[in-house]
């Protein structure tokens, strides 16, 4: 049995407490955490957990953790993952963080390098190469079903409105999406892009990226804020992954998959 805390309780943070009930015969959330105590204190309840206002009195509070979960937001869902998770990991306690990890890029360095040093755990919430349809494509790949691998192409859409900054699309929509064709390609070696403002748009709501990736694989990633269509009806995700013997799809990020 693993106990863990989860730091921030907004949206995200409370999913994941949802999900810990899910598996409670495996992990239990013995600490929730929030500078708004109103939200703690109802996650406290919820989930049978002692609430802490601030990351210094959870750490104070002599309760053992095998794992933080830090689900804060801040500016775009990145500005308020630092501090906690280097506390955290001063503390010596491994930690799951959200994506993106940061909105600066030394920041987020830091944070790597410091859970190297300290040989811990320091994982992200990147989720979308983990669900049964990615983990089947990647066992047939592994297997060579598909022959050489040619190309990967990736697609990934919503309607957004946000524009607090120019590249907050591409900043807090893709590190999914280039996370799942990292998983599949391998690192990327060279990459070329073009962005656009939608209609009315302060921001670069739009992107076409091209990618050589170390294998020799090419691929390209199309992302926008503004093409989830009506009421979101043209899905989420697409990918395509297209060897020389076969072709791999998987639709709306994991309900479908195909093998052609």
């Amino acid at each position: 049995m693993l106990n863990f805390a989860i730091i921030g309780l907004g949206g995200i943070g409370n999913t994941h407490c949802a999900c810990y009930q899910k598996i409670k015969d495996d992990v239990t959330v013995v600490a929730v955490c929030d500078i708004i105590k109103e939200r703690a204190d109802k996650a406290a309840e919820k989930y049978g957990a002692k609430a802490f206002y601030s990351v210094d009195d959870l750490l104070k509070s002599g309760l053992k953790f095998d794992g933080v979960d830090v689900c804060t937001a801040g500016k775009e869902n990145g500005g308020d993952h630092y501090e906690p998770t280097m506390q955290i990991l001063r503390a010596g306690i491994p930690v799951l963080g959200e994506k993106p990890i940061s909105n600066e890029v030394p920041r987020a360095e830091e944070m790597v390098k410091f859970a190297q040093e300290k040989k811990l755990a320091y994982g992200v919430n990147l989720n979308h190469r983990f669900t049964p349809a990615a983990l089947r494509a990647k066992e047939w790949l592994d297997a060579g079903r598909c022959g050489e691998v040619n190309m990967i192409n990736m697609f990934m859409w919503i309607n957004n409105p946000n524009e607090t900054s120019s590249h907050f699309h591409m900043r807090a929509l893709h590190p999914h999406s280039i996370d799942v064709m990292r998983y599949f390609a391998g690192d990327v070696k060279k990459v070329h892009a073009f962005f656009k403002r939608g209609q009315g748009r302060q921001g670069w709501s739009n992107v076409h990226v091209n990618m050589l990736f170390e294998s020799g694989v090419i691929g390209h990633l199309m992302g926008s804020y503004d093409g989830g269509g009506p009421g979101h009806q043209w899905g989420l995700e697409r990918c395509e992954i297209v060897g020389h013997d076969a072709r791999i799809v998987i639709n709306d990020a994991c309900e479908v998959l195909e093998f052609q």
